[in-house]
């Protein structure tokens, strides 16, 4: 039961303090509300999932949030300037993703340029190259059908579009090779190559399927509005990291769950749409987000000290 229940703390969390904010706020329990909050959470969610991939192999994406608005932009022009179908430019918008993905991963296995220096470069360029092809401007004009991805025509389709997603990957890390091989290279990368696993083949497609994920975010987040701005995604490469390290994933890697990783955007969702709600400045909401996660980040380290898994 104590495994149980520490495997899956921050759903009982979510549950806890849902509740504690339902009844502090009757707004808070509203059906309209929770619905918004889900929907909302969707694209931090999906980004969120991609980034723990990454995490659990000890690395790190900090290109995450621009990659996401790069190919917002990038889908919704070949949408409206190239006129093709929608599913087509979704595909498109993902596909960027994988390829930028798998460019970070290249340079960081074959290149060795560490993950920060990478995916901070790539971070840089995807915001300059947003800027140039959209001249800054935001790109509207998109058909109807284009909203239906991002909730338009109900709340409910980016939040089983994300379910969906999470439990996709929660399987694909329990039940396959591929997940096995993640949780090894993160828990001893010279272990995990010693062992026979393409560790460099594996890490690299970590960061690809990252930077698809968070081209489909991108997309579904330029769909919500029907309009792309060359801003969206800005900062949410933190945001998504910390849904990670509030589920519950060791930044040393070995350590996480997809469920628990969107469980985890979803508490700091919560916690957000309650200080909103009750009228607390979102510069407030920045600190109860920072502390939160320095606190479990102190807290993985402390722990893994006690257990012997962590030397000074």
């Amino acid at each position: 039961m104590k495994r149980f229940v520490a495997k899956h703390s921050p759903l009982f969390i979510l549950a806890g303090l849902s509740l504690v904010l339902a009844a502090l706020s009757p707004e808070f329990r509203s059906v309209n509300n929770l619905q918004d909050v889900a929907s909302r959470t969707a694209v931090i969610g999906i980004i969120a999932v991609g980034e723990l991939l990454v995490i659990l192999t000890a690395g790190i994406d900090l290109s995450v949030g621009r990659l996401a608005g790069l190919c917002g932009v990038v889908a919704c022009m070949s949408i409206k300037e190239l006129h093709l179908p929608v599913p087509l430019g979704v595909l498109v918008g993902a596909g960027l993703g994988f390829t930028c993905g798998a460019i970070n991963g290249l340079l960081m296995t074959k290149g060795r340029i560490p993950a920060f220096i990478v995916t901070l470069g790539m971070m840089m360029v995807a915001q300059g190259a947003t800027l140039i092809l959209s001249g800054g401007v935001p790109v509207f004009g998109l058909p109807d059908s284009f909203a239906w991805l991002g909730g338009g025509k109900g709340w409910w389709v980016p939040v089983l579009t994300t379910l969906s997603i999470a439990i996709l990957f929660a399987v694909l890390l329990s039940m396959t090779r591929f997940g096995r091989a993640l949780f090894a290279i993160g828990g001893n990368l010279q272990a995990a190559r010693l062992s026979g696993i393409k560790v460099d083949r594996m890490r690299i497609a970590a960061y690809a399927i990252c930077g698809m994920l968070a081209g489909f975010a991108g997309v579904m987040l330029a769909s919500r509005t029907s309009v792309a701005s060359p801003n969206a995604g800005e900062m949410y490469e933190l945001d998504a990291i910390a849904g990670c390290v509030i589920g519950g994933a060791s930044l040393m890697g070995g350590e996480g769950g997809a469920i628990a990783a969107l469980a985890g955007a979803l508490i700091m969702m919560v916690l957000r749409n309650f200080c909103t709600l009750e009228d607390i400045a979102v510069y407030w909401q920045q600190v109860f987000v920072g502390v939160l996660v320095v606190a479990l980040v102190f807290y993985d380290n402390f722990r893994k000290r006690r257990a012997g898994l962590l030397n000074d």
